[in-house]
């Protein structure tokens, strides 16, 4: 069906509703990317225009994406709720957006009707909605889940830990999750990033966070954010598992992305249902979703990014999540280019979220190769937590130090709750009270505010070091046992309990996130605020310097290889950093220089700068020296060296198909971190093909001294190509374990 709608004289028409809802959406990157977006700021309010008078029924007769080619669809229209829908049946999507916005749309009567809604309509809705009306109606809108604690009841927010380590060390996180704890974090999730998708390190750590809840009766969940394959695997083999994490999407093909589809979620659901865990509540799953992840995997069917977001909404309401996150600006600036670009996204999507009647969350965050900062993300907090937000993160320092990017602090969570009157969960400011009772507002905050308060006293121990994996044991510590770093004597002070602080500079030597950092206040003090300036300042000026390809190319021939030097269609890094695509392919000048080569070969390797030049130039000839000569023993052909220049990880798949190479290993810059703006990252593809999906591809990240040494990454590198070419595949089915694996850099001994 045809749309028209006439501005200024100007008749303009949209030839379906997938391209109405496209160009009536507020201005982002990726629908500019995308080819979707309106051509003129006078089409975009056309559109609008045109879809403030649709009516509501128009959703239910024409589905954007084809119900029989796409399973999301299907579960959206099979669901929907008739007599739920019944209310509003009558409106238009304007008439939709006065009544929520009325007085009549009480939270009880939006709950009502969340069932009845698809989520083009929510999309819709949003679409004609300032910032203040998104904020009004979220805040109305209540979805209340339980697992230990109870999320999302009015007046509530509550907080996700995030401890993550660059080699999942369990003393680096286990110190991370000590003062988020002391912070008053953790009464959303206990979540943990793994730095690599290995079962025994998820049941490692997911058995640490158990230890650690039990140990002082803390009601709280955790959870490894592993595919789900990952925790499906743990659960076989017993480990005490909360929560079940995905990534999801909102179409069918983008969920193949992630090597996922409903069936496998509902799969994972009844293993974590079965568990029996929760003490309130059996709210058992956990997804994260962000604007532009569709479009990345070339899965969105011409749907612009903030309406398939909201389909990802559907997929989540289907399973009755405990959490949703959106990870709004966690991806880049080629889908949320800007500041203004991610506060609105992520108000549009805890909005959707909500009215669909899913428990949404917000990573309120961004990169450093975005236009953005923390003036941004204070702004987005603010309006996220007025419009009832049911959780953020909780990351020391607001700097992530394994994904290298910056959300919130435990700091700024406290300020939201200050500001804006909020509480934690109920029962987890029961136990606060119980341990802490004569604290103010119910967090951990110290009488005189400037430092950090002592609740519980460190005890350190000697277990056998292989009790810590082999990763923990490459690290000299002296002996630890990460279970024990809560455990200590308790003492009465003023009719309360407080003990000696923690020994934060020891805990820092496990870990370089920014734990310990003091209060004034509920804010970090001058001097660690201006750090987090001059380190940001640093890591933006990673992602701008160009790559030394005469210097790069002499260290890795000084290796005895030969090198080639390539380029991506992208001209400039300004043109890479819009245009991802571009970054995928090699340069038609390019093309040529492999003629001579396509003769076919075991391995490619290529060197691509990525977004950080710094980490390709410091560390990947190094890396190339600790791999190559077992390689080389085990008799692997390989191809001769692609540097390449404005790269992404996918330009591997031409070069590897040029060669005609079985096995492509990219070694890429990864995007700059405020304590990591050198960081490598390794991804390995078996046999790449035009289409060739992320799942597809395995990842080891965080490779430099200070995170992932050269000799465990070229460890994990060689099991993953050694399996890859026994079992003929790469990505989620081919986990790595090299828990057996003895390597030793060029001198390790050879499996057999």
């Amino acid at each position: 069906m045809v749309y028209r709608h006439t501005v200024s004289g100007t008749i303009f028409s949209f030839d379906d509703l997938r391209e109405l809802l496209a160009k009536a959406s507020p201005l982002r990157s990726g629908d500019m990317l995308a080819g979707v977006a309106a051509g003129s700021a006078q089409e975009r309010v056309a559109a609008q225009m045109a879809l403030a008078d649709l009516p509501l029924r128009a959703f239910l007769d024409e589905a954007i994406i084809p119900y029989e080619t796409d399973e999301v669809t299907r579960l959206t229209m099979d669901t929907h709720d008739a007599a739920a829908f019944a209310r509003v049946a009558h409106l238009t999507v304007g008439g939709l957006r006065d009544w929520l916005l009325s007085d009549e749309a009480t939270s009880e009567r939006l709950g009502a009707l969340a069932p009845g809604l698809t989520p083009e309509m929510a999309a819709a809705v949003s679409k004609i909605m300032r910032l203040q009306d998104l904020i009004a109606v979220g805040a109305k809108c209540r979805v209340v889940t339980r697992f230990r604690t109870t999320i999302g009841l009015e007046g509530r927010l509550s907080t996700r830990i995030q401890p993550n380590h660059p080699t999942d060390d369990p003393r680096g996180v286990a110190a991370s999750f000590l003062d988020g704890l002391l912070l008053g974090g953790g009464d959303a999730v206990i979540g943990i990033n793994p730095a690599t998708d290995n079962v025994d390190a998820c049941i490692r750590l997911v058995t640490m966070l158990d230890d650690l809840r039990t140990r002082f009766d803390i009601p709280v969940q955790s959870c490894v954010l592993a595919h789900v394959t990952t925790s499906m695997a743990a659960v076989e083999r017993g480990a005490p598992v909360d929560l079940v994490f995905q990534s999801i999407a909102g179409t069918e093909a983008a969920n193949r992305g992630f090597g996922i589809d409903l069936a496998m979620l509902a799969e994972a659901q009844e293993m974590a249902l079965a568990l029996g865990r929760g003490t309130v509540g059996n709210d058992v799953m956990y997804f994260e979703t962000g604007q532009g992840s569709a479009l990345s995997a070339n899965a969105h069917h011409g749907v612009d990014q903030q309406t398939v977001e909201a389909r990802a909404y559907a997929v989540a309401r289907h399973f009755k999540p405990l959490l949703v996150n959106t990870v709004v600006g966690f991806i880049g600036p080629e889908y949320l280019y800007n500041g203004k670009q991610i506060i609105r996204a992520g108000l549009e999507d805890h909005f959707c979220g909500k009215l669909l009647g899913v428990p949404m969350g917000c990573d309120v965050c961004y990169t450093n190769h975005a236009e953005a900062d923390q003036d941004d993300m204070d702004a987005l907090l603010t309006l996220i937590t007025a419009a009832g937000c049911s959780f953020i993160m909780g990351v020391p320092g607001a700097d992530d130090i394994m994904l290298n990017y910056q959300s919130t602090s435990f700091h700024d969570a406290l300020y939201a709750r200050r500001i804006l009157n909020k509480r934690p969960a109920p029962e987890f400011e029961e136990w606060q009270l119980r341990v802490l009772p004569n604290l103010p507002d119910a967090a951990f905050v110290s009488a005189n505010g400037h430092s950090p308060p002592a609740l519980l006293n460190l005890s350190f121990q000697a277990p056998p070091m292989e009790e810590l994996g082999q990763e923990a044991a490459a690290i000299d510590d002296g002996g630890f046992d990460p279970g024990d770093v809560l455990a200590g004597s308790l003492s009465v002070v003023n009719g309360g309990i407080a003990v000696s602080p923690p020994d934060w500079e020891r805990l820092r030597a496990w870990t370089p996130a920014r734990i310990g950092i003091p209060l004034t206040g509920v804010s970090q003090p001058t001097e660690q605020q201006l750090e987090f300036q001059r380190d940001h300042a640093q890591a933006r000026d990673a992602v701008h310097t160009p790559l030394d390809v005469a210097a790069i190319s002499g260290e890795i021939e000084a290796l005895g290889l030969e090198t080639l030097t390539l380029q991506s269609m992208a001209r400039d890094r300004a043109e890479y950093l819009q245009r991802p695509d571009l970054g995928r392919s090699l340069s038609p000048e390019s093309l040529p220089l492999l003629a001579p080569y396509m003769q076919g070969f075991d391995i490619a390797f290529v060197v691509a700068d990525g977004l950080s030049s710094v980490a390709v130039q410091n560390h990947a000839p190094a890396l190339l020296a600790d791999v190559m000569p077992i390689l080389h023993h085990e008799g692997w052909s390989i191809a001769p060296i692609s540097i390449v220049t404005q790269a992404r990880v996918a330009i591997g798949d031409d070069i590897a198909r040029a060669l005609i190479a079985s096995i492509v290993v990219v070694l890429i810059g990864e995007r700059p971190g405020l304590s990591s703006p050198d960081s490598l990252g390794i991804y390995l593809t078996w046999k790449p093909a035009p289409g060739t999906l992320d799942s597809q591809r395995n990842c080891i990240s965080n490779v430099r001294p200070q995170g992932l040494p050269y000799h465990i990454a070229a460890r994990k590198l060689i099991y993953l190509i050694r399996e890859a070419q026994h079992r003929q595949l790469s990505g989620v089915d081919l986990k790595e374990d090299t828990g057996a694996i003895a390597l030793d850099g060029a001198s390790a001994p050879m499996l057999q």
